[in-house]
């Protein structure tokens, strides 16, 4: 729409004032959304509510959006189900007899996390539902394993050749005739051979265990989830009952939805599989009645509701920071201090910047590369570094931002508020981001 100065930092300065200063997600995305069309209707003399209006509608019918709000809710549904036939109770019965401690709990939820590759929501919504009780039981914080979930939910999709995050940007790379110079056969060969530089990865995923284990300390707010949660645990541990409940009602639903995802490549066809996989097993056996089956339903998709308002919001925040040109003005202002060295640093800085911003971990990474890749060609960088550091990018915002999708999910599924959930982990986001940002200077300056 145009070049609007410096005022096109003020959307997502009033996100980020309002959402730490008040802890209100849903009101900080939506004035700063409606700040941007101020900016926009103000500079081009245009009806202000018409942009506004004419964007979110936009936003609403998008068929990316309806897919994922469908899908979170859809979860939800499956979720309420598994857990009114008490599958989620016996998987946890059995976990619990292999792992006896609170440091193998969450070093099972990591291993998990890590076999769970293929999708970060799948990985997210499936680990968390059968890891709840435990933790209860245990009196693990919430908050504790929403880390451990969300720190091995976009890491180690992007480390996996086979997952969606690494088709989605190797298609978005490949797509550039200086990545096509380097020389590899296919968009995915490119891609594997960027997985070394994507630090930010590396380090999140690495310090999970580290942390369980002791080697890093509890730091920030979570200090105070370990003292406020084992006593608020105290209470519920008498509750936590892992004696009822059949493994076979959580492995089969989830076990079709997992292979259908691998199948068809589509999550929500995959959920309606799963839905139907649970009427078939718990409906003759009379685990639920058909009404009961279908309250469940409305009720899990409903629980589901203050999640999708945050994404609906994140989702016009994002169109809004689109339509004010934010990504092309602050890379404009920033590509005149690049360097052939420091351009991977630079790289890396900048997509977290605003993808962390905007709360959109694959677009604004979609919508750089096309200026980062040949500004980092012109310079001569390490273009497969580079690469590393915009998918990096992308990482440090899923896993670091308050109203990412990653985040905003992982704290419901953790029955947690999504601000907490931000705050206490993001003392080990910013130190994967800190040794990131020196490793990718260092590697600027070697390769």
């Amino acid at each position: 729409m145009g070049n609007f100065g410096i005022a096109t930092l003020l959307p997502p300065g009033i996100v980020l004032f309002i959402a730490i200063k008040y802890k209100r997600p849903i009101e900080a995305l939506l004035l700063g959304a409606i700040s941007a069309y101020l900016v926009i209707g103000i500079s081009t003399q245009t009806n202000v509510i018409t942009l506004a209006t004419d964007s979110f509608f936009k936003v609403t019918t998008d068929y990316d959006n309806v897919w994922l709000i469908m899908v979170c809710g859809l979860f939800g549904s499956l979720i309420a189900l598994l857990n009114a036939s008490k599958g989620t109770i016996a998987i946890a019965r059995v976990i619990s007899k292999i792992c006896k401690t609170k440091k193998s709990v969450l070093l099972a939820a990591w291993g998990l996390g890590i076999a769970i590759f293929i999708d970060d929501y799948m990985n997210i919504m499936t680990i968390s539902s059968c890891m709840k009780k435990l933790c209860d039981k245990l009196k693990i914080p919430r908050a504790m394993l929403a880390y451990v979930i969300n720190s091995t939910g976009a890491p180690t999709c992007v480390l996996v050749p086979f997952s969606t995050w690494a088709v989605f940007f190797a298609a978005s790379f490949y797509e550039q005739p200086a990545i096509k110079k380097l020389g590899y056969e296919t968009a995915m060969q490119t891609y594997i051979h960027a997985i070394p530089f994507m630090f930010y990865a590396l380090f999140a995923l690495l310090f999970v265990p580290m942390v369980i284990c002791g080697l890093i300390p509890i730091m920030g707010k979570m200090k105070s989830e370990y003292t406020a949660g084992n006593h608020a645990m105290k209470q519920k541990e008498s509750e936590v009952n892992l004696k009822s409940g059949k493994v076979i009602d959580f492995i089969l639903p989830i076990g079709a939805m997992i292979g259908i995802t691998v199948v068809t490549g589509d999550m929500f066809v995959a959920l309606i599989v799963a839905l139907l996989v649970c009427v078939v097993l718990y409906l003759p056996r009379k685990v639920v009645s058909i009404g009961e089956f279908c309250d469940l339903w409305i009720k899990g998709f409903g629980d589901l509701v203050p999640t999708l308002a945050i994404m609906l919001f994140a989702f016009y925040m994002k169109q809004a920071c689109a339509d004010i040109n934010l990504p092309v003005f602050v890379l404009s202002c920033a590509s005149k201090y690049v360097s052939t060295k420091t351009f991977p640093a630079l790289a890396f800085l900048l997509v977290s910047a605003l993808a962390f911003i905007t709360g959109d971990n694959w677009g604004v990474p979609a919508i750089c590369v096309p200026i980062i890749i040949p500004l980092g060609a012109a310079c001569h960088a390490n273009m497969l570094l580079v690469m590393g550091a915009v998918v990096s990018g992308g990482v440090f915002c899923s896993h670091a931002c308050f109203y990412s999708d990653a985040t905003v999910l992982t704290a419901t599924c953790c029955e947690i508020d999504n601000i907490r959930h931000s705050v206490t982990q993001l003392p080990y986001a910013l130190l994967s981001f800190v040794l990131s940002f020196v490793m990718y200077i260092l590697m600027g300056f070697i390769l």
